[in-house]
This record gives C-alpha cells, structure tokens and sequence, in this order.
C-alpha cells in the first residue's frame, strides 16, 4: 500500500511527476540561447543544490500512477497547456477570461502543493497543506476558497522559471489574533503567479485570505497585479497589465509580510527559493 500525495491511500505505484510540465520547457528550451537548463535550489543565502537537465527538473515521486498520468495529465496538457502557452511565450494575449483565470488558479494551486515535497526531505519545512485539502483539490481540481491567487506578466528574460516560498507568523494589532501565512511564488516564462495561504495559529484552520488579509497594494502592484482568485467575475486585459521584475515581485511579496499598522511580524519564517536558469 502506498500512499498518494493526492488521493491518499493506494495500491498504485508511485511515480516521478515534473512540478513544471514537460511542455513547458520544450516552450522555453530554446528561448534562452541554450540546450539544458541550470537548477539552483537554495534556503535564505545558502545554495543546497546545483543541476542541469534538458527539461525544468524539478520532480516529486509522491503520486501515484493514475493521479499523474490519468487525472493530472489530462488537466495540464488539454486544459492549462492552451491557456498558459501563449502566457508563458510573450505571445500577444487580449483577455484573460474569468473560465480561464480559474484554470490558471487552480494550476497554480496544485504548484504550490507540490512544490511542498519537490525537494530532499532533509530540506522541507513543515507541509503547510493537509491531506484533506490536498483530497479535496484531487477531487475538484478548483484551488481552495481560503486561498488568494495572482496573476502578473513577468520581464522575460530573467530566469526560464523560478518558485520562491515565504512564510511568516503575524498577530493582528487590533485584536491579537495570530496568523501563519504562506506564500509561494512561481514563474514561468512571461508568466508569474502568486498563492497565498493563511492558517489561524490557535486552531490551525484556514482563514479567508481574502478577507483577514486584505491590504490595499501598493506602488506597481497596482497596475501589475491580477487577482484571479477567488473569481471576480471579470476578464483581465493581459496587455494591459505592467510587467513585473523578479526584484517588483518580491517587493510585492514583502508588501504583505510588512501590512504596516495592521499587524506586528512575530517571525519572518522560512525562505526558500528554486531557480532555474539557461
């Protein structure tokens, strides 16, 4: 009996799943004047771990067999492979359909559970996710209703892709409720998207991002960012979006970590980056 990161309990095999799809380095493979890829894993300013590969390898053997090549295969190749190409290349985007923000949510999701366990046990923070909210992904494929998603066109160019994670502990000023809060970024190409996640820390459930941390952004998140979860019910104008640097999305990302007059930072956690470049 194994156990699926997805579905849970399973006399299936566990097999080797890219956290960035096959297709998406055959998108980029020969974009950045080289034949393989350069993989840099690190923890705040130390490098734990250096590679190439011809494809984005960046791999969990945590699910098993039908989830990977049944359930998760046909959601990236026939649904998101569509959707996501033309983001990922620069290719010219009018809208982004609320249909299609939602697919893109919902990838983005499944990213950031995955990329939990995409690397050596050794350098994994506590699982942020629980196995029923993993279930529940399995069963829905639709991105968690506590959790917050955003869009934004990055500058092409600086790396093929990358995924940084942070997390912090926070206490809000006004009533001293404790919050643990995960951010996982990841990028693609032109493409970049963002996940949030907020537990209580007393109870340990998940909290409404939407609402426990809404912040109004600031600078050039204000004309770079897109939400797209959970659904606002319009079309985002992907030309019109600013591009963001790597240096603008985190900045943004330290926007939320900072909420000045909002609340105290108890602990600036965990960082952790994985970048890939040509």
């Amino acid at each position: 009996m194994n156990d699926c990161f997805f579905c849970g309990p399973t006399d299936d095999s566990l097999t080797e799943d890219h956290v960035w799809p096959k297709w998406v380095s055959r998108l980029l493979i020969g974009k950045y004047g080289s034949d393989h890829f350069v993989h840099i894993r690190s923890t705040g300013d130390t490098t734990t771990g250096y590679w190439k590969a011809p494809v984005l390898k960046v791999t969990t053997k945590a699910i098993c067999r039908k989830c990977n090549n049944e359930w998760l295969g046909a959601f990236e190749n026939d649904v998101i492979k569509p959707v996501a190409s033309p983001l990922i290349v620069g290719d010219a985007v009018d809208l982004i359909t609320p249909a299609d923000q939602q697919q893109l949510a919902a990838w983005a999701y499944k990213m950031a559970l995955l990329l939990e366990v995409a690397v050596p046990t050794e350098e994994r923070s506590t699982e942020f996710f629980t196995p029923a909210e993993r279930l529940e992904f399995h069963q829905y494929t639709f991105p968690n209703e506590h959790v917050r998603v955003f869009l934004a066109n990055f500058k092409y160019g600086q790396e093929p892709a990358h995924a940084h994670q942070h997390q912090h502990r926070l206490t809000r000023r006004d009533d001293h409720v404790g919050f643990t809060r995960r951010i996982r970024t990841v990028t693609a190409g032109c493409m970049a998207l963002q996940v949030m996640a907020v537990r209580y820390t007393a109870t340990g459930e998940l909290a409404f991002a939407s609402s426990e941390m809404e912040v109004e952004l600031l600078g050039k998140a204000r004309t770079a960012i897109a939400p797209i979860w959970p659904p606002t019910g319009n079309a985002v104008r992907w030309s019109d979006l600013d591009i963001m640097t790597k240096e603008d999305i985190e900045d943004f990302t330290d926007m939320w970590s900072k909420a000045e007059g909002l609340f105290w930072t108890a602990d600036s956690g965990t960082k952790g980056k994985a970048r890939l470049s040509r």
